[in-house]
């Protein structure tokens, strides 16, 4: 992309940028969910007003975890939906959960990769970030991609966390991904991010594929 074109978007970027704002507790009876009205003042001159979701203890931010077995093989987890718009409100998922306080995005995917499934690693790479719900939520979704797991011991769920896990070759996880098993948008994007993240860094070897 060329320099005035760049400058174009800058411009656009800088209107619209927000100045200042104000926010305020809605009325909420729920335990880990807390909603937060606002008023806020665009860099033009305008004002919108606006909802967002946070949680109750600390902040939005979660992780997901691309985890790869020794032999290859990537783990998966499947668990109950409830807003789901299907019958049986169950998805195929990568192992994944919110980020604790205190906690940086690789202790928070080596904590929920172990209490999820008991597997362990001593390689956990960042691959990337994204903002999966910006008209409600500033919530943030790392991707980390643990290599060479083992599994080290039982789950460790809440008292109302009801999960299973399972190993999947990397054809077999193809299967899952493209005849509408994985459904959710953050296992879907993950996929195409650590795909190219293995790509980049010449790491396809470790999903026993050299040519994706």
């Amino acid at each position: 992309m060329n320099s005035e074109r760049i400058e174009y978007i800058k411009k656009l970027i800088d209107e619209l940028k927000v100045t200042d704002y104000e926010e305020h507790d809605v009325m909420c009876n729920s335990s880990f969910l807390k909603i937060k009205s606002g008023k806020y003042k665009l860099n033009n001159g305008k004002y919108i007003t606006r909802e967002r979701v946070t949680k109750r203890s600390n902040g939005m931010n979660a992780v997901v975890v691309f985890a790869v077995t020794k032999s290859k093989k990537i783990i998966m987890v499947v668990q109950p939906r409830v807003f789901l718009p299907t019958d049986n409100k169950i998805t195929i998922e990568l192992p994944a959960g919110y980020v604790e306080d205190g906690e940086n995005v690789i202790e928070a995917g080596k904590r929920e990769l172990l209490e999820e499934t008991g597997y362990i690693s001593d390689k956990y790479l960042y691959v990337d970030k994204f903002y999966p719900s910006l008209g409600y939520s500033g919530e943030s979704i790392s991707i980390i991609l643990a290599c060479d797991c083992v599994k080290g011991q039982d789950q460790e769920l809440d008292s109302d966390e009801f999960l299973k896990y399972f190993e999947v070759s990397f054809d077999e996880f193809k299967y899952l991904f493209f005849n509408d098993y994985v459904i959710d948008a953050t296992t879907k994007l993950t996929y195409y991010e650590v795909m190219n993240y293995l790509k980049d860094n010449d790491m396809l070897d470790i999903i026993g594929d050299s040519n994706v």
